[in-house]
């Protein structure tokens, strides 16, 4: 029955997830209970369903019909996948198949600026979120790492990546788990990243504007990267992101580029332990006094880059009022003060 169905499959439509679903659960359960002479004869079969309903999933127009495929190959088929397909190479090319047909099409649809899925039943999103929930599910499992991780770098190396449609709400958690997935499988990576914030742009006569605006994607970046690991994941990187960071004020960057210090600072505070931060503290307080001796000096009209810089820095500041950490509170004095004074003035 299952050889008369995977032949079929191109011709059931929108049963598709139905047929994938019932399957799945049914080899589940002979996988149990099956002899092992024929285990390896049924993941085989049950390998060539999956392919199947993937290849005819991504040719169908029904948006729809594909999302609840995906769904069920997020929620049951690649979760059992080691277990229904015990041949390591077919997980392999079930994990393939399945990233060449939907999803790397999906990802460079986002990059191009274009998009490729189901034009009907569907938006764009919806799509786009069932798709990282698949790829999400194979991120879980670290022995396919090599089929999705070259995919996810290059879609978070890409400008579009922190782009209002790529962050939507439902889409920003999937990304999370996928670069917390990647950077943990691979740990040359966050090298990788630190060494592009410190990267000028190539060329004798480069755009300083251009240079700014690589530099300030590359810093988020990390900080997503930091944001997406747990607490203290990258404490043994972070000399050198402190490093980066000084280097990078040290140059009198445009304001793009130190609103990005600024963010990458905050998600620093909620991340590494407050104790590892001790280092940051002169920095950090030389950089917020220039920046409000510079706004309370300021003459004529307002500045937009310069008034987002000043709102980044007391974004920061307003975080560090609210954790309340015992390095600040004795220099908080500076910035804030609950005295008459506060109100009148001083004579």
């Amino acid at each position: 029955m299952l050889r008369e169905y995977t032949a079929g499959l191109q011709h059931l439509g929108a049963a598709l997830p139905f047929i994938l679903r019932m399957f799945t659960e049914l080899c589940s359960r002979a996988m149990s209970i099956d002899t092992a002479s024929r285990t390896p004869e049924l993941g085989a079969l049950y390998a060539q369903l999956v392919d199947a309903c993937v290849g005819v999933a991504a040719r169908t127009p029904d948006g729809e019909t594909v999302d609840r495929v995906l769904t069920c190959v997020a929620d049951m088929v690649v979760p059992q996948l080691a277990h229904m397909v015990p041949d390591f190479e077919r997980q392999v090319g079930v994990a393939t198949h399945l990233m060449q047909q939907i999803i790397s099409p999906a990802l460079r649809a986002h990059m191009t600026g274009g998009y490729s899925g189901p034009a009907q039943a569907t938006t764009q999103t919806q799509h786009f979120a069932a798709v990282l929930q698949s790829l999400a599910a194979l991120a879980q499992q670290t022995s396919l790492a090599k089929v999705w991780r070259r995919d996810v770098w290059d879609f978070y190396g890409d400008a579009k990546f922190f782009s209002e449609q790529t962050m939507a709400p439902t889409l920003a958690m999937h990304w999370k788990q996928l670069v917390r997935q990647l950077l943990a499988t691979d740990k040359d990576r966050v090298a990788d990243l630190l060494s592009r914030i410190a990267a000028s742009a190539p060329g004798l006569f480069a755009n300083r504007v251009y240079e700014a605006q690589t530099r300030a994607l590359a810093l988020r970046r990390l900080s997503f990267a930091v944001w997406a690991g747990t607490t203290n994941q990258y404490l043994s990187h972070l000399p050198h992101v402190q490093e980066r960071l000084v280097d990078i004020l040290k140059n009198a960057p445009l304001p793009v580029v130190q609103c990005e210090v600024f963010l990458c600072l905050r998600v620093l505070l909620c991340r590494i332990s407050n104790h590892h931060m001790s280092n940051f503290w002169p920095m950090l307080l030389t950089e917020l006094i220039r920046l409000c001796l510079l706004q309370l000096a300021r003459e004529g009209p307002e500045d937009r880059e310069q008034a987002q810089l000043f709102l980044a820095a007391c974004k920061f500041l307003d975080l560090l009022f609210v954790l309340g950490t015992e390095d600040f509170l004795i220099h908080q004095w500076v910035f804030i003060t609950d005295t008459i004074d506060a109100l009148y003035g001083s004579p």
